[in-house]
Formats: structure tokens, C-alpha cells, sequence
């Protein structure tokens, strides 16, 4: 068995030969079928025969023919985009009775790959300490976070059953190229992460493809239900973790993280308490589960039984052991599969994610003086009408809360006898109604239409319609009064006099919490997506593919901030939808000694969309001098702007040296639309205030990028691969920000968004892989990347065009990074109590990511320090007879190491070695410490689940 990439799909392909086992020659109308299902070919005159369109997964084959024995190869192994080789040897029946049964191995030389690509299955899904599928892709070499191969974390694109899903408002939601869902971890078949080299099927992206398989529905009825948690009580939890001054080092147990103006500490008032944490450790409940099986009775109407699958993800997590940022998610999956005829099938699939959270949040909660409990009190000074924060730390916790930790207002005292009254009538006062809340909801309805011409040429058709959803704010801000009328109160009462003061409630100088948050964002977002592709095999060296792709995205946003201060809110609210257009064809060759891909992709982008023209002032120097009756600026010489063409070549290559050696090499041009976001931000110029104002620019370009890498890969043993590759990107059109200066508006600042930017990534990745075999395997690898560019991020640049700007290391460059992963499984032959354990541990180095010094002209000239991490998962599996029983442990940050994620301030952080710094007062000595600039310690996570 072999494999090769065939490109961008769902599906992978099967081809192969069928000879006499005796004499060598090939064998014509042979019979090749994969058991269990409708699929399969027989072979031609030359013994050749290609099954297209196999979901990924692990099959048995067989092979039959009048006069020859059945010849068997099971645990088949398909992949997305994959061709697996099975060459049949078949024996007459005058010389051996009975069916040949052979044992196929995934190899891990795949001889015609152009790309650096990954495939990871189901299975290794579950078997990994992570979070989420996207831990995977952060875990490949060139992945440093959310950047892939140097690239900005919006230049990745997310694929669902072969469609994109992706926020086109960009910017307000979204964390890994404006991806808003949430995917249940049992929904995954297959996931496959590319990093270069994309196929001309693959439009919209720069750096990175994450393609994600969902499962079918089986022929049997299958399930299973996990639960992990986290919760396992206060004396558990602290006897797991350790003591906490070993994490942080000793703090003097009346340490304040901030003091008042005079400098001195408040005793007075220290009884306006809000509430307080242990300790940051996060509790979380997760529940897992997943059905799927034949639907009763459909087999009467279709050809063979239609299928289902449903899966879930329910998390309750919580940040500390009280109010604290606390977050509930749901998301569900399903899939139905259809076959009306032998030659079409349908696929019906969903996606419902929601997540919420509070910011209600004690960013020092998880540190601390070892066993005290810390409380936050704000403070407010009339004079001045500013806010402080204040820190305060309790001995003796445990006599305050109960089992749990948790804090009662009854129970709750300072230690010396004192009752925190105020924390009573915090609830009686109802004002945990209006904490800080965010929710995120996304949905995704697709439907697949697949029709198989012939065994060599298929057809398939896909519509999707996601909706995503984004809403940040406190509970009824937008209608605070209930009149039905939100543009009053959005506005916001900013002399604090009327129904809707911006700080809620206050007594005596000090507020009870901080009120409400004077922000508001609402998002929503719908793309709809029709795309097609023509599959087909024309001879034996040529597999043709073709096809096109329309989006069109509607985005809805409102959002509302105060930047320089409650006088002076910001608005940006705009309704707008674009049109992209994407067709592309290639054809993938194969010859002796030579594999090659070879495509072109024409992109069409009209930021007009299909409503009104869009417009924007030709002279963003002078945008507008008048307004109209309702306020709004009148621009001068509006012109709207023309709809973007693209070509972009690409090409991969593979030459197969020897049987154990092939080197490979791509090339492309990859262009990707600007977000919405950068498009349409405020396009009015609606509300400018003195500085601060940001301006989309309609006529954005889209940001282009030229790379190409080459590597070698070279097979030591059937279960040892060693490969290299290096590569070099250039990326140009980028988008950052231009400053100008309205003189006719007394000198209001406005920053308007320009393709000015530009950026060169080169880079060199080593990897080293021995499959799981013998009771042990590894995978490492070790990236080498230089990423310099005019500005990290389009708010980075000083908004000044200089065509002579110095190249800076960027913001996300790390030059050393290092991912590895050591699986050990203990082998059958060991005793009943040594059966069935399996453990992953994974390694993470980075060399440490830039920042700028102190009193530094040049951005990110220094770095932070190296960080390392260990993760692990244990787990062993039991039948049970009727299904198999699974018990797992997780730790993260096994060493508890302490790892900077940031300098709270550079000047200190060279002074005193000490980046959680962020103020000191060097005549007093006192100083404010954010704890915050670290990693989390270690935490434990339990579970156990149930598969039948």
C-alpha cells in the first residue's frame, strides 16, 4: 500500500493494478469493491482500476474473479486528498482454495506529496492532551500560536465537509481566521492541516488550510458519552497542584497591587469589599457525546439504509471559585446521509455553536501570598473622578468557604472578625444582573449533492448558509429604560445625573463595582456559499479537476466604545455585503519518475456587493466639509470602487529519487480579501472625535502572497521518516494604516486602512517521525524562521507612509521552535493489569517571541524568555463486554513551569528581572505586580468515557 496527495477534498482516492500472481500479466474485469458499502471498480485492460471519492477512514477491500481465489486487504486507510495504492496478486483457483486475506500498513513515504501537510485521524484526536482540534494544528512545525509560517493569524482558513466557514466581518469574533465555531471533538473524522503549497481549488488564504472531515453516519449503531472535569474539590485540587509559593515566590502578605494616590494603604474604607479567589484554578465540567447508526425504514426508499450522526460538547467552566469570568459552551453536530440511487448521495449536515461569558474577573486571583485570599476594592476620588484598585489578601481562606471554596456573604470575614457587609447587599442589590457579558452563536446548514457518472468521473455540489453571531455588553444596555427606543440610551447619560448614569451604583465615593461597562457591540454576519466540482480520471497519467466557488456575505455590525472617555463615544454601525467569485482548474500528472500539479484560480472580488454602490472620498485629506440634516458628512468627489481580478498560478512537483527518497517543491500566488471590517469601519466618517478615529477604505486590495519551499524526504525504515524543508514567502498589499490630519476640522486625527504593509518570511523545518510500533513511537519537529516585516499588525505602523521603512522582526517571529511527542502504548502480551494503557506526552520549546526595549526606536529589537512545556495524557482502556470503558488523566504544564507570555513594562523588566513589573515608585519602593504576564500552572483534568 502507498500514498500520494491529490489535492484539496474530503475524499480520498483508491487505485491500483490487478495481475496473475503466477505469470505477471494484468488482469481485465476484475471486481474491486470495498466491503460494507456501494463503492467500487473493475479493471481494465490493462489491470488498472481508480475508486474516486472514498470518505477518509479504514475499509477492507476485496478483489474477485471467475477462476481466481478472492484476494482480502484489510485496514485500508483513506485520507482527505490522499491516493492509497493497493495492488492485488491473484491466484487461480486450480492452485490454492480458499480467499488470501492481507494486512495493509499506511506508509509513511508518500511519493508524489508536493506540500507540507498533515494528516492527524480521529483516533490521535482523542489520544492528545489538548483543548481543541486547533492544539493540533499549533503543534506542527512552522505553527507558532495562531501564525502560520510567518503569516498574520487572520491569513488561515477553516473547512467544514469542503466548505469554508469564516466570519467575513473579521476582526470583532473569531481567534484562528475569523473561525467562530466551535466543533464537537467526537464530529472529527479526519483533520488535515496544510501550511503551503495549496492547490488551486483552495481560495482566500495566505499561510494555512485547516480541512476538517465529519464523521458519517455508520451501518451499526454506535455511541459514546465522556465526561471530563476538573472539580474535584478544594483539599484535591491544592494537594495536586502544590504550594504556590514555589510558582511565584514569596509576596509579603500585605502586598497591594496597587495603592492610593498618597501612596499609603486604606484602612478606612477597606470594608468595601467586592469579592475574592483562591486562586486561579479553572474549574470545568465537559460532556461528550455522540450517536450514529442506520435510520430505520429508509432502506425501502433509497438504495440501502440512510445514516445519521449527532454529536455534542456541553463545557461549564469557571475561572475561580466565585463570580470570577465564568463561560458555558454548547455545540452540536449532525449529518445525514442519503443514497436515492447507486450512482447519487446526499449529505445533509449542521453546526450550532454558542459560547457566553462575564468579565467579572480578578486578574490576581491566581497568585498571591501562599494561603491568603485576595479581595479587590475600587476606589473612586471625586477631585479627579478617577478609579483605583485596590488588592487585599486574607489569611486562613478555608474558615470562610465551604467544602468547595466557595465564599458565602454569611461566612465571608477579614480574619479579625469583621463581616464584609457589602458583599451582601452587592446581591441583594441585583446588581450581578448587569456584569460585563459576552456571547458568540454561529450556525452552519450545508447539503452535499455527489453523483457518480462512472467509476473514473464524479460531480459534486455543496450550498452552505452560516450565520454568526457576536454580542458584547451588559444585560439590556441597549434599552435600559424599556421604551423600546436603544439609540437614547447607547448614547449614555454621561453627567451621571439621569436614568442611565454610566457608573451604576455608588456610595460615599466608592463604587460598589464598576458599573456598567460604557461599550456596546452587537454582530451579526450570514455567508452563503454555492460550490461545485467536476472529478475525473481521463486516462491512467491524467486525473482532471475543475470547478467554482460563490460567496456572497452580508455583515451587520454596531459597535460602540469610549476610547478617550465617556464624553466622547465612538460609533461604528454599518450594514454592507460583498461578492467573491473563485473558478479554478488543474491537472494532476503522473509518470515515471515525475508527479506533478499544475492549476490556475481566477478570483473575483466586488466590495459593492449586489445592494447600492459603496462610496468613499476620492481626497481622504478633505473627505467631507458639510453635513446633512441628519449629521451625517456629505463627502467630496465620492467615487466607489472597481471590483478586484486575480490570477494565480500554482504548481507542485515530486520527484521520487529511489523507493525511500523523493524530493518535492511548490510554487503559487494566494490571495486573500480584506475583512469587512477594513472595508467598511465607520466608511462614513460619522462622529469623528479630536484623534483615535478609524477608517475603512472600500478600495482595499486584496493581500497577496508569492511563496514556495522545497524538501526531502527519505524513508529509513518502513516506521522511520526524516524530511526537510525550507521555505520563503513574500507577502505584499498587506493592510495597516495611514494617519492624516483634517485641517479643516480643527486638526481631528483620522487613521484611514492602506494595503501599505509588506512582509518577507523565510524558514526551515526539520522532522523526524517513527510510527507506533512495538509499544512505543515519536514525532518531532524543529522550525528555524526569521519573519520581518514594515508592522506586526495593521494598528502597529505609526500610520506614516515611508516607502524607505526599515524591515523589523515581527511581533509573532519566534527563531527556535520545537514540537514533539512521545506516544508509549503497553503491548497485549503483558499481564491483565498492564493490558490496554496508553500515554502521550508533548513538548513544546519556543526560543521567545520579541518585544521593545526600553526607550527603543525600533520595534521588537529585544525577546522575551525561552519557554518550555510538558502536557500529558494517561489512559487505559477496559472491555466491559457490551462496549469499552475508557478512564484518562490530563496534566498541563507537568513541571509547573513559570512562562512569560508577556512584560508588563520593559524598563523594569531590564531593571529588576521582573517582567510581571508594570509601575514602581522608587521613592517609596512600592511597585504593582500583574501576575497576569505568566502562563498558567499546572492543572489536572479527569475523565472517563463509555463506547459502544
Amino acid at each position: 500500500m502507498t500514498g500520494s496527495l491529490l489535492w484539496a477534498s474530503t475524499a480520498g482516492k483508491i487505485v491500483g493494478t490487478v495481475t496473475d500472481a503466477d505469470t505477471g500479466q494484468p488482469l481485465a474485469g476484475v471486481n474491486v469493491f470495498l466491503e460494507g458499502t456501494t463503492m467500487g471498480a473493475a479493471t481494465d485492460e490493462t489491470g488498472f482500476y481508480v475508486i474516486l471519492n472514498v470518505p477518509p477512514g479504514e475499509y477492507t477491500i476485496r478483489s474477485s474473479m471467475i477462476g481466481y481465489a478472492p484476494v482480502i486487504v484489510q485496514r485500508v486507510q483513506v485520507s482527505m486528498g490522499l491516493t492509497s495504492t493497493i495492488d492485488f496478486q491473484m491466484t487461480t483457483e486450480a492452485l490454492r482454495t480458499g480467499e488470501v486475506v492481507v494486512i495493509a500498513e499506511r506508509p509513511l513515504l508518500k511519493k508524489d506529496e508536493f506540500t507540507s501537510r498533515h494528516s492527524v485521524s480521529s483516533e490521535e484526536i482523542t489520544m492528545q492532551p489538548i483543548e481543541n482540534f486547533q492544539d493540533i494544528a499549533r503543534n506542527q512545525a512552522g505553527v507558532v500560536g495562531n501564525n502560520f509560517r510567518g503569516g498574520r493569524s487572520g491569513e488561515v482558513l477553516v473547512l467544514v465537509d469542503g466548505i469554508p466557514v469564516r466570519d467575513p466581518a473579521g476582526q470583532y469574533s473569531g481567534n484562528l481566521g475569523g473561525f467562530t465555531a466551535n466543533i464537537p471533538e467526537q464530529s472529527i473524522q479526519e483533520l488535515e492541516v496544510t501550511l503551503g503549497g495549496f492547490s488551486a481549488e483552495y481560495g482566500n488564504v495566505q499561510s494555512g488550510v485547516l480541512n476538517l472531515a465529519m464523521k458519517e453516519g455508520s451501518s451499526k449503531l454506535k455511541g459514546l458519552f465522556k465526561v471530563t472535569t476538573t472539580s474535584l474539590g478544594t483539599a484535591v485540587n491544592e494537594a495536586l497542584m502544590g504550594e504556590r509559593d514555589t510558582w511565584l515566590g514569596t509576596y509579603d502578605v500585605h502586598t497591594r497591587y496597587d495603592s492610593l494616590p498618597s501612596g499609603g494603604v486604606d484602612t478606612v474604607h477597606v470594608d468595601t469589599l467586592l469579592y475574592g479567589t483562591k486562586y486561579q484554578h479553572k474549574l470545568e465540567q465537559l460532556y461528550q457525546f455522540s450517536l450514529s447508526g442506520p435510520i430505520p425504514f429508509t432502506e425501502k426508499i433509497f438504495n440501502g439504509p440512510a445514516t445519521f450522526f449527532v454529536s455534542a460538547d456541553v463545557t461549564d467552566r469557571s475561572q475561580s471559585y466565585m463570580i470570577n469570568q465564568n463561560s458555558y459552551s454548547n455545540n452540536f453536530q449532525g449529518k445525514l446521509t442519503f443514497k436515492p440511487t447507486k450512482s447519487t448521495k446526499l449529505v445533509l449536515g449542521g453546526l450550532y455553536s454558542s459560547s457566553e461569558w462575564d468579565q467579572f474577573y480578578l486578574p490576581a486571583s491566581k497568585y498571591g501570598p501562599e494561603g491568603d485570599y485576595p479581595f479587590q476594592e475600587y476606589s473612586y476620588t471625586e477631585a479627579d473622578d478617577s478609579l483605583l484598585v485596590i488588592y487585599h489578601y486574607v489569611e486562613n481562606p478555608h474558615e470562610y468557604g465551604d467544602e468547595q471554596g466557595v465564599i458565602t456573604p454569611v461566612s465571608l470575614n477579614s480574619g479579625n472578625g469583621t463581616v464584609y457587609n457589602k458583599i451582601q447587599e452587592y446581591y441583594v442589590g441585583g446588581m450581578q444582573d448587569y456584569l460585563w457579558n459576552y456571547a458568540k452563536m454561529s450556525n452552519n446548514m450545508y447539503l452535499v449533492w455527489t453523483h457518480t457518472v462512472s467509476s473514473k468521473t464524479y460531480y459534486e455540489l455543496r450550498f452552505q448558509n452560516f450565520f454568526s453571531q457576536y454580542h458584547y455588553a451588559t444585560p439590556d444596555v441597549d434599552d435600559r429604560d424599556g421604551d423600546g427606543d436603544t439609540e437614547e440610551d447607547l448614547e449614555w447619560d454621561v453627567s451621571k445625573e439621569g436614568p442611565h448614569p454610566i457608573y451604576r451604583e455608588r456610595e460615599d465615593n466608592y463604587w460598589w463595582i464598576r458599573g456598567d461597562d460604557p461599550g456596546y457591540r452587537h454582530q451579526e454576519s450570514v455567508s452563503r456559499t454555492l460550490k461545485g466540482d467536476l472529478v475525473s480520471q481521463v486516462t491512467r497519467n491524467h486525473l482532471i479537476k475543475t470547478g467554482f466557488e460563490l460567496n456572497l456575505h452580508e455583515s451587520d455590525v454596531e459597535n460602540i466604545s469610549w476610547t478617550l472617555g465617556p464624553a466622547f463615544p465612538r460609533k461604528d454601525i454599518w450594514n454592507e455585503n460583498t461578492i467573491d467569485l473563485g473558478i479554478y482548474a488543474q491537472d494532476k500528472m503522473e509518470f515515471e519518475g515525475l508527479i506533478a500539479l499544475i492549476g490556475l484560480r481566477y478570483d473575483y472580488f466586488n466590495p459593492n456587493g449586489w445592494g447600492d454602490p459603496i462610496y468613499y472620498p476620492s481626497n481622504f485629506e478633505e473627505p467631507f466639509s458639510t453635513l446633512d440634516s441628519l449629521g451625517t458628512p456629505v463627502l467630496n468627489d465620492p467615487i466607489s470602487p472597481d471590483p478586484h481580478h486575480q490570477l494565480s498560478p500554482r504548481l507542485g512537483i515530486s520527484h521520487p529519487i529511489t523507493d525511500r527518497t523523493v524530493l518535492h517543491f511548490t510554487y503559487g500566488h494566494y490571495f486573500q480579501r480584506p475583512d469587512a471590517y477594513f472595508l467598511y469601519r465607520n466608511h462614513t466618517y460619522t462622529g469623528l472625535t479630536k484623534a483615535g478615529n478609524w477608517v475603512g477604505n472600500p478600495n482595499l486590495k486584496p493581500e497577496k502572497t508569492v511563496a514556495y519551499d522545497i524538501g526531502l524526504e527519505h524513508l529509513f525504515t518502513p516506521d522511520l521518516k526524516a524530511s526537510v524543508t525550507g521555505y520563503v514567502k513574500d507577502v505584499t498589499n498587506l493592510v495597516d494604516n495611514y494617519k492624516f490630519i483634517l485641517r479643516k476640522l480643527q486638526g481631528t486625527e483620522v487613521r484611514i486602512f492602506q494595503n501599505a504593509d509588506y512582509a518577507n518570511i523565510k524558514g526551515l523545518e526539520f522532522a523526524l517521525q517513527k510510527r507506533l510500533n512495538d509499544g512505543w513511537g515519536f514525532s518531532a519537529n524543529y522550525t528555524f524562521s526569521v519573519a520581518k516585516g514594515r508592522s506586526t499588525s495593521y494598528t502597529e505602523g505609526a500610520g506614516e507612509y515611508d516607502s524607505a521603512k526599515r524591515m523589523n522582526i515581527l511581533g509573532y517571529d519566534q527563531t527556535h521552535t520545537v514540537n514533539a511527542t512521545l506516544m508509549l502504548a503497553s503491548s497485549e502480551k503483558f499481564n491483565p493489569l498492564l493490558r490496554n494503557w496508553r500515554a502521550n506526552l508533548l513538548f513544546k520549546y519556543g526560543s521567545g517571541l520579541p518585544y521593545t526595549s526600553y526607550n527603543s526606536s525600533v520595534p521588537n529589537d529585544a525577546r522575551m524568555p525561552w519557554t518550555a512545556n510538558f502536557d500529558l495524557r494517561i489512559n487505559r482502556t477496559f472491555d466491559v463486554g457490551f462496549a469499552d470503558l475508557q478512564v484518562f488523566m490530563d496534566i498541563f504544564n507537568l513541571m509547573n513551569r513559570q512562562n512569560v507570555d508577556w512584560i508588563g513594562d520593559a524598563r523594569y523588566y531590564e531593571l529588576y528581572d521582573d517582567p510581571s513589573i508594570t509601575r514602581y515608585n522608587e521613592l517609596s519602593g512600592e511597585m504593582t505586580r500583574s501576575p497576569q504576564v505568566y502562563s498558567n500552572e499546572r492543572q489536572f483534568r479527569f475523565g472517563m468515557s463509555v463506547q459502544f
